[in-house]
């Protein structure tokens, strides 16, 4: 019984901090994306996105969103 109580706290911890981490990736990504300009409505868009799709929209966002921010010279 002993070992399902040692395996069970590693596996608790293990999806707490996973869970840890999506929070502060998609935390990231919302303030990242309110602070900056993008093209037409792309703002607006790319919120809705990781938003309502936390991991797959934070993944996208951070391979492909930032790239399409408005750069000022």
């Amino acid at each position: 019984m002993e070992n399902f109580g040692i395996s069970f706290s590693i596996t608790l911890l293990a999806w707490q901090t996973l869970l840890l981490v999506v929070l502060l990736v998609w935390t990231y990504c919302l303030i990242d994306i309110l602070r900056h300009k993008f093209r037409n409505d792309g703002k607006i868009t790319w919120f809705l996105i990781v938003f309502f799709l936390p991991i797959l929209g934070s993944a996208l966002y951070l391979s492909t969103g930032k790239t399409r921010r408005v750069i000022f010279n």
